[in-house]
């Protein structure tokens, strides 16, 4: 017996090394109020989560997200100001294992004396499958998620839980808006990509005692040409610990977790029409992010994270404004139900 709980946790072990050696080693990738797929009770709010919705279940999510920019003298009078991301997710579970979503995003830029760009954003779409190694009745190696799983079974708390994803948008976002003085504006200021985007991603969570659960994620977003150029590629590289603090099960309050993530992005230079390389554009930025999540009842959860950026390496720093990493801060609420 006691030969038997150290294979199993050497392999735990083996694979939460594997896990962590892999997002090193490929980063990942996401920018412009991306959304992950964190939703429930102990789920981190920026990292995404593994879990599944279950067979026959629909998540209903809102995120919004609020970044004001520092200003600089070399943008005068066209500091880019404040973006405001608002986007709405539909979830379905179609099995215990594979869940499908749809992103419906809403953009508001303010640009100073330029006036305000808003509306609609690309209609995205995210494909996640959840499998795990599991150790209840010994070493049963990796297998997909069931029931147990999705509806939140005590005895499979110390699984490896872990998902792929694929997504991909669609260019319905508006791209033509135009500035006070009745230009188009850039296409960074639009709410749309005018070109689809195509992301994958892995995702692993991990009880490691009771009551803290330490989740990552590492994607890659690529853009496609479009008429104007092309956006640089963004990577993401999060990770996050979540420590339960309060519980009751029958309570209006059922669950208030606090939250803490390190988020990093990567973003590649952007190419203009001519494949030209913007070097004023992309870098490496890692944000350190606190937060909280409150969970009501079984079903509704919500989560309030400030993202700060706290390290940067952009690309010729002082001809950029407006990027990231050169936020105040990133403000993000979520809220989702599940039914």
């Amino acid at each position: 017996m006691l030969a038997e709980k150290r294979h199993r946790y050497c392999l735990t072990c083996f694979i939460l090394f594997i896990f962590i050696f892999f997002m090193n080693a490929t980063s990942s990738f996401a920018h412009h109020g991306g959304v992950s797929t964190a939703f429930g009770p102990g789920a981190p709010i920026e990292t995404a989560s593994p879990l599944a919705l279950g067979k026959g279940t629909f998540l209903f999510y809102e995120k919004f997200e609020y970044v004001p920019f520092e200003h600089k003298d070399h943008a005068d009078p066209e500091n880019i100001d404040t973006f405001t991301f608002f986007n709405t997710l539909v979830g379905y579970g179609f099995t215990d294992a594979l869940s499908v979503y749809a992103i419906l995003p809403v953009a508001i830029k303010e640009q100073d004396s330029l006036g305000t760009s808003s509306g609609l954003g690309d209609l995205g779409f995210i494909f996640q499958y959840g499998f795990k190694y599991g150790e209840r009745d010994g070493v049963r190696g990796l297998y997909g998620y069931g029931p147990e799983d999705s509806y939140g079974a005590e005895y499979s708390a110390d699984d490896l839980k872990m998902a792929l994803q694929a997504g991909f948008t669609v260019p319905t976002g508006e791209t033509s808006n135009r500035d006070n003085k009745g230009n188009i504006f850039d296409m960074g200021m639009q709410p749309g990509f005018d070109a689809p985007t195509f992301m994958f991603g892995f995702v692993a969570s991990k009880m490691i005692f009771p009551h803290f659960t330490l989740t990552g994620d590492t994607s890659l977003t690529t853009f496609t040409e479009h008429n104007d150029g092309k956006p640089g590629n963004e990577i993401r590289f999060n990770v996050a610990g979540g420590y339960e603090i309060y519980e009751k099960k029958n309570g209006f309050l059922s669950r208030f977790d606090i939250i803490a993530e390190s988020n990093i992005l990567h973003l590649t230079k952007d190419q203009d029409d001519e494949n030209e390389t913007d070097d004023a554009t992309g870098g490496t930025i890692l944000y350190l992010s606190p937060g909280l999540r409150a969970t009501f009842g079984k079903h509704v959860s919500l989560g309030m994270l400030i993202k700060l950026p706290t390290w940067k390496d952009l690309n010729n720093e002082s001809e950029q404004q407006g990027a990231e990493g050169l936020e105040d801060y990133r403000a993000v609420v979520t809220c989702s139900i599940s039914f």
